[in-house]
């Protein structure tokens, strides 16, 4: 008898938890109901009726195409006032056969009521009414049909005017009939000027961030950053050499760069210099080539570095060099019928020219930070025991201090950055209690049980509270967060170094939990290089997304003047989040096989993506990208709103000034446009798939 009670009241306990759990959500439903004033009242209101009316039916009959048309005229004389007299008022002469009207009464005061006759009008024409006192400012006041005989009545209200003595108000009809055939409005040629502007504004955004958000979706794509990793020494050393790197990139090899693009804009020194530098490298290479050293020797380790140096001086040089033959290029074609291609030309070398620079300073900071790594692991090997952790806190506390000085310089940018040291200082701390309950649990492995995971997890979110918390007290970040103002001025002596004291107290806390890292972590012990660059990646896609391209489109519009070209940016920018996203979302979905074959026969991990991994992705590649075009259309209609061009702008002017019929063309154009987008991206994949 108690085992048939126990189920029924289960039962019943869970019907109670179900009928409190639809209550629950009745009453959020109704929360949220009155929170968005969700209201009929509104609507009852016979003008907002009356208006929404008029804008749908104005918006559903777009003023595509126009004709031209013959006008005639008539007048009439109205008095405000009547005279005392009562003698009828003057009106104009008629002549025999021309239109006139009739009005009645022809004196009156505000809001009488008048009656418009007209005769011998064109048939079926339409007649405009107006009201035009003796200032001459024309009022409209009714639009009426003329029948088949040229006749028409209709009534109007005096309108809140004055005037008095000898000078009369005028009531004008103008009979207006077309003529010829119909033909596009100037509204219809607006709008197509507009919407090409605006598919080309989205074709830039789209195709300058295509390429951006391909190569991002590989760091993206958890499948294939997984597998990367590296000796913890490896990747702390090159880490520590990235800025050192960089400012020798900059110092040395980006004037390399800056003469190739002053030669270049000369043209022939432009073609005639990288020519001779190519030629150059290829016979010092062939020359080292036949040096005969061996490999692992002091001299081969020293052509290897000093070809790698020779080579990104002469890419660098001949990249400026083509930057300067495209400005060369665009400024001869300026004022010929090529204009449109040597500004193209003409943008991409000044392009190459303003970013010279930093790709010396990137391939510098590569460069230096690669050969760094492969001169210092073999050293690395002898490190073994308790040296393996000592030299391995040493490179933690270089590394965090680096790190955590890079976050302050940011944050010293814009107050709410100073949100990234607080992040990071949760990062490491986390990761460092995970290190610490690993070594004296011995938990990490992958079939570990979830009982470690779960306790680990727990005391991991108790630390990053903990860790937020200090940190946010140490480097005084209120200041930042709550009152909006940057870091402090105040300054901390270093020996002969000042440095701020914001920044300082960022670096102690960086060298700290860097040093602890590294010393649990030491330098043998593989680090997680694929999985930290996903992540990285992954928080910076997700943080362009979140930013919605209206807001980009302000800020642009600011730094680039109003037009299509900010519209372009705040566009691409967008573009690449939202593409890095599904581009990355469908490597991760590809099927392993073809890539596991790939590496099986001993194919390197960029030849494994070659032909393991592209192949799969192409078609959804192109999908995703029209799709992504026929979104940008759209959203420029919206980025067109804050000056970002094409024919958002137009629109806003249409809305603005109630021209629903001028706006009912525009959302036409745009209704027409992305209905071609999606047939041509349904043909794309058709034939690709």
């Amino acid at each position: 008898m108690n085992n048939n009670q126990f189920p029924t009241s289960r039962g019943a306990l869970r019907k109670l938890l179900l009928v409190l759990a639809v209550v629950a959500g009745v009453l959020l439903y109704a929360y949220g109901w009155r929170v968005t004033d969700i209201s009929l009242d509104e609507t009852q209101d016979q003008t907002r009726q009356t208006s929404v009316t008029r804008a749908l039916r104005e918006l559903l009959s777009p003023n595509v195409f126009d004709q031209d048309r013959d006008s005639e005229f008539a007048d009439a004389y109205f008095a405000i006032g009547c005279p005392d007299d009562g003698e009828p008022i003057p009106q104009p002469e008629r002549a025999e056969g021309e239109p006139y009207i009739e009005i009645s009464p022809d004196c009156g005061e505000r809001d009488d009521a008048v009656t418009v006759t007209g005769h011998h009008f064109h048939a079926n024409a339409d007649a405009f009414v107006r009201w035009i006192p003796p200032n001459g400012q024309s009022r409209p006041m009714v639009r009426t049909d003329v029948d088949a005989n040229g006749y028409f009545q209709t009534t109007i209200s005096v309108p809140s005017l004055r005037g008095g003595g000898d000078e009369f108000h005028t009531i004008e009809v103008e009979g207006s009939w077309p003529v010829g055939l119909p033909h596009l409005s100037k509204t219809t040629e607006t709008v197509i000027e507009k919407m090409v502007e605006t598919i080309f504004l989205a074709l830039m955004a789209t195709t300058l961030a295509v390429p951006i958000a391909f190569v991002l979706s590989f760091f993206a794509a958890r499948n294939l950053m997984r597998q990367v990793r590296m000796p913890a020494g490896d990747v702390l050393i090159a880490f520590i050499l990235l800025p050192i790197g960089w400012a020798l990139g900059d110092l040395l090899v980006g004037p390399i760069g800056e003469l190739g693009v002053d030669w270049g804009k000369d043209l022939v020194l432009g073609i005639v210099g990288p020519a001779i530098a190519m030629v150059a490298y290829g016979g010092i290479a062939r020359a080292a080539a036949t040096a005969g050293l061996q490999e692992g020797t002091v001299g081969h380790r020293a052509r290897k570095i000093g070809l790698n140096v020779l080579l990104v001086a002469v890419i660098i040089f001949t990249l400026g060099a083509v930057g300067g033959i495209g400005i060369w290029i665009g400024d001869k074609l300026e004022d010929t019928l090529l204009s449109d291609l040597g500004n193209f030309v003409n943008t991409l070398g000044t392009l190459v020219d303003l970013s010279i620079s930093v790709a010396a300073a990137l391939a510098g900071a590569l460069l230096v930070s690669s050969v760094g790594t492969s001169l210092v692991r073999g050293g690395l090997r002898y490190f073994e025991g308790p040296a393996d952790h000592i030299v391995g806190a040493v490179l933690g506390v270089a590394s965090g201090t680096l790190l955590m000085a890079m976050m302050a310089v940011i944050a010293n940018q814009a107050a709410w950055f100073g949100l990234l040291p607080l992040l990071v200082v949760v990062i490491l701390a986390m990761q460092d209690l995970g290190l610490i309950y690993n070594r004296l649990t011995g938990a990490g492995h992958r079939d570990e049980a979830n009982t470690h995971a779960t306790l680990r997890l727990a005391l991991q979110v108790a630390v990053a509270v903990v860790a937020f918390y200090f940190a946010y007290r140490f480097l005084d970040s209120g200041r930042l967060i709550v009152d909006g103002r940057l870091p402090s001025a105040l300054k901390t002596e270093i020996g002969p170094f000042s440095v701020k004291t914001y920044t300082f107290r960022a670096m102690l806390m960086g060298a700290v939990l860097g040093g602890i890292g590294g010393w649990l972590l030491g330098i043998h012990r593989n680090f997680p290089l694929g999985m930290t660059v996903y992540n990285t990646t992954r928080t910076i896609l997700n943080a362009l997304r979140s930013i919605e391209p209206l807001i980009m489109g302000i800020v642009f519009v600011i730094w680039v003047g109003i037009g299509p070209f900010a519209g372009v940016l705040a566009l691409m920018l967008h573009s690449i989040a939202a593409l890095g996203k599904l581009y990355s979302e469908q490597v991760e979905n590809i099927d392993p096989g073809p890539s596991e074959a790939v590496q099986a026969t001993g194919a390197t991990r960029l030849q494994m993506i070659a032909y393991g991994v592209v192949p799969q992705i192409v078609p959804p590649y192109i999908a995703f990208t029209m799709y992504r075009w026929d979104i940008n259309v759209r959203m420029s209609t919206i980025i067109g709103f804050v000056g970002g061009g094409g024919i958002g702008f137009l629109l806003q002017q249409q809305i603005n000034l109630l021209r629903y019929r001028e706006a009912g063309v525009a959302v036409l154009a745009i209704a027409i446009v992305v209905s071609v987008l999606d047939f041509a991206s349904a043909s794309i994949r058709e034939r690709m798939i």
